[in-house]
């Protein structure tokens, strides 16, 4: 097993291609994404309704090596300033296989 940093950061569906540029370019590896989620935060309710999915969040899950996550954690920051949201980052241990 490797130690990483998990890193879940959850966003308003329509962030996700800026989200996905920062992942890109700072050479985060793979991510998971769960899309349609609803919850309420300090912007409100996000119910996940709409026509077009205007109101649903979504959550990417990452492993990052720790000696990643300084620059990729500045760039979810101002992120997160301009559309809201939150990050989470916990240890964990990744199970290679």
């Amino acid at each position: 097993m490797e130690p990483v940093k998990r890193i879940e950061i959850v966003v308003a569906e329509f962030v996700l291609p800026d989200l996905f540029e920062i992942l890109k370019r700072r050479r985060t590896g793979g991510y998971t994404v769960a899309t349609g989620l609803s919850g309420r935060g300090d912007r409100g309710v996000q119910t996940g309704e709409g026509t077009a999915g205007e109101f649903a969040n979504a959550c990417v899950v990452i492993a990052c090596p720790e000696a990643a996550i300084t620059d990729l954690l500045d760039d979810v920051r101002k992120l997160l300033k301009l559309y809201g949201g939150m990050c989470l980052v916990s240890d964990a241990m990744w199970l290679k296989h």
